[in-house]
């Protein structure tokens, strides 16, 4: 290798060692924008994926879960703010790994609804590792706001 291409290998390597580099790259804005510019999926991997969608007077959310059962899940919504909590949990006991891929960790993903509502009539069901939350619109708590023109 020529000296000039470890010179600029090594200022590299340096730049990667520095704790201002780190901190910028953890701070919440730059990790998104290396997550989308660099392919770089950890960050989102332990969110699962939902949809969020409109149906007969209903928000619905799906959400994927695959192998969590209602006792690793927690759903709550204040101020129009859905909130779905869990753990997945693959650790088995007393057993010996040869491979170990599936990590636990524990996961907050929080959703902005569209509409308040009732809280009271909210309905979830897990089938084939699909979280569905039936929400029904309170529509009493939609205002329109009159503009007034001058």
């Amino acid at each position: 290798m020529e000296v000039n291409q470890f010179s600029k290998w090594l200022d590299v390597a340096q730049q990667f060692q520095a704790e201002q580099f780190w901190n910028q790259f953890f701070d919440s804005k730059n990790a998104q924008q290396f997550s989308n510019s660099h392919s770089f999926t950890a960050i989102n991997e332990y969110v699962p994926k939902c949809d969020l969608y409109e149906k007969d007077t209903k928000l619905i959310v799906e959400a994927e879960v695959p192998g969590l059962g209602k006792e690793n899940l927690q759903i709550s919504i204040h101020q129009q703010i859905l909130t779905i909590t869990g753990e997945f949990k693959s650790l088995t006991p007393n057993c010996q790994y040869y491979l170990k891929e599936r990590v636990n960790r524990r996961f907050k993903k929080e959703i902005t609804l569209p509409f308040p509502v009732n809280i009271h009539k909210v309905r979830t069901e897990i089938n084939k590792g699909i979280l569905v939350i039936s929400m029904p619109i309170n529509r009493e708590e939609v205002e329109d706001i009159p503009i007034k023109v001058d």
